[in-house]
Parts: structure tokens; C-alpha cells; sequence
């Protein structure tokens, strides 16, 4: 499981997350995107990784809220 290590609101259906994932990070290219489980028997879901760092080992992911999975992931008890 890979940490969050910063949550932003962009606008009231959009949020970014930065992920410590320096496997992913190490390998990213524009245009790849990762797979998504919240949990061990959440759906499987796509998201862009809208920018990588590669020497902080970060990923950067922006998502709308516009299923269940992603309305979860930004539910309040995880967003600032």
C-alpha cells in the first residue's frame, strides 16, 4: 500500500493526491496511468498520473468525484 502524503481540493469535484510510490515514480511516462483499489475488494479504477518526481519518488494523481470509489477516496474522514 502506497502512502498519501498530500491532499488538495482543486474545486468542490476535484481533488489531487501526492503519493510516495518511488517503484511507479522510477518508471513513469506522460500518458500512463495507474490502477486503483481503495480497499482488498474495492473496484478497480484508472487514474492519469498527472505528474511524477522521480527523485522524490512522488506521483501525482487528480481525480473527479464521479462514482462510488472516487466519492469515497474524497470523502471528508480522508480530505482536509
Amino acid at each position: 500500500m502506497y502512502q498519501i502524503i498530500d491532499k488538495q481540493i482543486l474545486a468542490p469535484a476535484i481533488k489531487q493526491f501526492i503519493v510516495c510510490a518511488p517503484d511507479i515514480a522510477k518508471k513513469a511516462q506522460p500518458g500512463q496511468f495507474i490502477i486503483l483499489r481503495i480497499d482488498d475488494i474495492g473496484e478497480r479504477i484508472p487514474l492519469t498520473i498527472a505528474d511524477f518526481d522521480r527523485q522524490s519518488g512522488t506521483i501525482t494523481l487528480i481525480f473527479q468525484e464521479v462514482g462510488r470509489t472516487t466519492y469515497e477516496m474524497a470523502r471528508p474522514a480522508t480530505m482536509p
